[in-house]
């Protein structure tokens, strides 16, 4: 198969074998050009049964009162950092968060900063602000598009393409989700969860950089979330530099390209 970002080929990478949701050996490969992870058997399920593995998933793990994943503290630097950038206008209204469950972010940005956030979700109906349907997405519409915790289960680069098309002409697309210089070659790793399928790197992500259009970014690690701008670094970096000096740290890393702050 050939890598979803670059299109290179890809090699096989190893396996790992899931005893719950019927999964059972999972084939994971990597792509030959820019190292994008993804498994070849997530990409080859049908869409009943990767939508059947998500709801399974989910159901099982997203309402736990232990909260294994230390969702709570993530969702509310989230929204902080979309308040300040708001704040000192680095992004405007309209925001959009797609795949964004029950709404968690709008609803701790609502209460505490003061944001209204669209939320919209394919298998989850949101608590706040709900997008009723794919269908009235409005196209280059929103300043901010949030993609929280959803490029690591994405099988096609169709849903890449179409979540990036919200983001306006001058938006902003905010992404979390774990992007290392290298995807580690064992299968024990951390990050290989049944619903993981889509593994980024620093490099794969500058190429989708490339070719969306972005030409600067910004890593926040409380919100573990990056900011890619389409604006010139010249614009968004003296403002970036504004919030850290009002921060008093360096709250944002922030450079031209891909903030790639993992290595």
């Amino acid at each position: 198969m050939n890598c979803i970002i670059c299109n290179a080929p890809t090699q096989y990478f190893f396996s790992k074998k899931f005893e719950k949701y019927e999964l059972g050996k999972v084939d994971y490969h990597k792509c030959t050009n820019c190292g994008f992870g993804a498994s070849k058997t997530h990409f080859d399920m049908s869409e009943a049964t990767w939508t059947k593995l998500n709801v399974n998933w989910h159901h099982d793990n997203n309402a736990r009162e232990d909260n294994p994943y230390n969702r709570n503290q993530r969702y509310y630097n989230q929204a902080l950092m979309i308040y300040l950038l708001k704040k000192f206008r680095v992004v405007e209204d309209k925001i959009l968060d797609w795949g964004s469950g029950v709404g968690s972010v709008s609803m701790i940005g609502q209460k505490l900063f003061d944001l209204k956030i669209i939320n919209y979700d394919e298998y989850i109906t949101p608590e706040l602000n709900p997008l009723e349907d794919r269908t009235t997405l409005n196209k280059r519409h929103y300043n901010l598009v949030t993609s929280n915790a959803v490029f690591e289960h994405i099988t096609s680069r169709s849903t890449l393409d179409d979540i990036e098309s919200n983001v306006s002409l001058n938006g902003c697309l905010g992404v979390h989700t774990l992007i290392p210089e290298n995807i580690p070659n064992n299968p024990d790793w951390m990050y290989l969860l049944a619903v993981h399928c889509a593994f980024h790197t620093n490099k794969s992500m500058q190429i989708l950089m490339d070719q969306w259009g972005y030409q600067c970014s910004a890593y926040n690690e409380l919100s573990k979330m990056w900011m890619l701008f389409k604006r010139p670094y010249s614009e968004i970096k003296p403002i970036l530099e504004q919030i850290n000096k009002v921060m008093g740290w360096n709250y944002l890393k922030h450079k031209e390209g891909f903030m790639d702050y993992w290595k």
